[in-house]
């Protein structure tokens, strides 16, 4: 009961979640000033506010391809055309890690809210949800329990790769400072193919 191409959905949203971006970085600095277990409560904000996102894109579009599923095919291209832009945004990304060491006393409502508040309002993010989801939901064929696996699947490997990035913040943001580009350089050339993969990919309407 998996949607189809779901192995493509993991591997691209595993290269979105390596990759080092503001909610990356977000959960690095909460870690390294007020410690790894208070960290956790960004990144559970930040998964929170993706669901939502989810839930309230996803069925929107659903109101649209129910009746229209010819439409999908050009959220395939525009999902297809917006990897390819932040393909060429991350291999021109110049990226820096300044890190405020304060040691100050938040609680744990304040870093969830950090989390929440960033993604939530993160334009990326939403143009994700808009572009890419659709393409790997039929409206025709067990719609939710595919949306309920792509979002299960979506918010643990956010989770588990914010809590990475908590969990050795120290040895990350080192690694940044002295390749500060490597990995969005890796993550620019891989959503390249998997923005070739999607876009030569047939929809079974």
């Amino acid at each position: 009961m998996i949607p189809d191409n779901f192995l493509l959905f993991v591997q691209l949203i595993t290269v979105l979640f390596i990759t080092p971006g503001p909610q990356r970085i977000l959960i690095v600095t909460n870690s390294m000033n007020y410690g790894f277990p208070k960290s956790l409560w960004t990144g559970l904000g930040d998964v929170s506010a993706n669901a939502i996102q989810m839930i309230c894109v996803t069925f929107g579009i659903y109101a649209l391809i129910r009746p229209y599923p010819e439409v999908l095919d050009g959220f395939k291209w525009i999902g297809g055309l917006y990897l390819i832009y932040l393909a060429v945004k991350f291999l021109r990304r110049k990226t820096s890690v300044t890190i405020n060491k304060s040691f100050g006393s938040r609680s744990a409502f304040d870093l969830f809210k950090d989390g929440f508040i960033s993604a939530f309002f993160s334009p990326g993010a939403i143009i994700f949800f808009v572009a890419m989801f659709p393409t790997f939901l039929d409206p025709n064929n067990n719609f939710i329990i595919h949306f309920l696996v792509l979002m299960t699947t979506h918010v643990f490997l956010d989770f588990f790769f914010l809590t990475i990035y908590a969990g050795i913040s120290s040895k990350i943001a080192i690694f940044l400072k002295n390749y500060p580009n490597l990995i969005s350089r890796v993550s620019g050339c891989a959503l390249l193919f998997l923005a070739y993969k999607i876009l030569s990919t047939k929809i079974n309407l």
